[in-house]
């Protein structure tokens, strides 16, 4: 529910974008700057908020966290002019980001090892099944209670939510060998760390893949309705089918990955093995403005989901498989940092570009990025090739 929610709010503004244009005037460019207002602070809070569930656990953190950021959506719709909405939005991104190292702990915590690819493929569907209802849910929430509704009552479900999860949160299982449980629970040094080189290879090549997971969730609303003429109820209808199929592609990986680590195989090599084929489809997405119909840019954007789910979440496993769990959330934290980063660089670009020079520039970009990450894992798979083999069944 927590990742759902995570997912929900942050899309409510990109389904509501053709909406907004009536309400506050709102152009490309202001879009473009409202997102900018929503990453820049997401980039600098993931760092903070992965610091702060390693130092006081997922319960307390992952609560207030929550809490927030629903309080932050009920402001946007509160907001009545296009510079309340961007404060709202600045709130929302400062607590959102926190979520994701909290649940990279809660896994490393509550799943041991050979069973992990498949809980993070089950949080795939729970995570982007808010992006899967947003169009529907958002479209109905707005045609029956205005796009205040559409923000302020999720917002206050949220809240709820935040409760909940500090009821939840409790007594977890130890699946740390004996002498792990020897090793102290706080987390290293930042700069001890940032001395790791294979910290700054994964955070490389999260700022090249991280940019077209969120020019998906950004833009793909707004490109169903002013190049293929959606209407608000008629993208409700569709805009969730590439996370759904995404999402089915995670967990029928996530399983295959279990599987193969199960028996005996190497996971940092089962977790690249799996970063390779994704990428291969990655340049489908060039094709999207030469797509005939809808039905075939539905085609694309789903193939273009699946790669971005298959590396978003798959790099959370190749974080669990590589360092311990003192700093896992610190490491989620810096990811999602530099992740955001290049997200942010991309979509303020994007509204400039696009009214300049239309979206076929923009695909073309971003069908090379998974590729061009695939060979800079594959140069440097020594480096990370150093995880514990699981053993495999008698």
């Amino acid at each position: 529910m927590v990742g759902l929610l995570n997912y929900l709010d942050r899309q409510t503004l990109s389904i509501l974008k053709g909406t907004l244009r009536e309400a506050l005037g709102m152009t490309d460019t202001h879009y473009s700057w409202l997102i900018g207002a929503f990453m820049a602070p997401y980039i600098v809070f993931y760092i903070v908020s992965g610091r702060l569930v390693d130092r006081f656990g997922t319960r307390r953190s992952l609560a207030v966290f929550v809490g927030v950021w629903s309080l932050a959506n009920v402001f946007c719709g509160l907001g009545r002019t296009i510079g309340q909405l961007a404060a709202g939005r600045m709130l929302l991104g400062a607590a959102e980001p926190g979520a994701f190292p909290a649940i990279q702990r809660v896994m490393m915590t509550w799943f041991p090892v050979e069973k992990r690819a498949f809980a993070w493929s089950l949080l795939s569907p729970c995570t982007t099944l808010g992006a899967i209802i947003a169009p529907p849910l958002i479209a109905w929430l707005a045609g029956h209670w205005s796009w205040r509704g559409a923000f302020v009552i999720p917002g206050t479900i949220g809240l709820f939510v935040a409760a909940l999860w500090w009821l939840a949160d409790k007594n977890p299982p130890d699946f740390s060998s004996p002498a792990a449980r020897t090793e102290p629970e706080s987390p290293p040094p930042m700069r001890e760390i940032l001395r790791d080189r294979r910290v700054w290879l994964l955070l490389a090549v999260r700022a090249i893949t991280d940019p077209v997971w969120y020019f998906l969730l950004f833009w793909l609303p707004g490109y169903l309705q002013e190049r293929m003429g959606l209407t608000l109820q008629e993208l409700g209808w569709v805009a969730w089918i590439p996370s759904f199929v995404a999402s089915a592609a995670v967990m029928i990986s996530g399983r295959a990955a279990d599987f193969f680590v199960g028996r005996g195989r190497h996971p940092v090599r089962v977790r690249l093995t799996m970063f390779m084929i994704a990428a291969c489809f990655a340049p489908a997405g060039v094709l999207t403005t030469f797509a005939p119909s809808l039905f075939w840019v539905l085609v694309v954007f789903s193939i273009m989901s699946i790669v971005c789910q298959i590396w978003f979440f798959g790099q959370s496993l190749l974080v669990a498989d590589v360092f311990p769990k003192t700093s896992a959330a610190t490491m989620a934290g810096l990811l999602g940092a530099v992740g955001a980063t290049g997200g942010l660089i991309l979509n303020v670009m994007v509204g400039p570009v696009v009214e300049r020079f239309g979206y076929l520039a923009v695909f073309s970009v971003l069908a090379v990025l998974h590729p061009l990450a695939a060979v800079l894992l594959f140069r440097n798979i020594k480096q990370l090739d150093n995880a514990p083999r699981s053993p495999a069944p008698e």
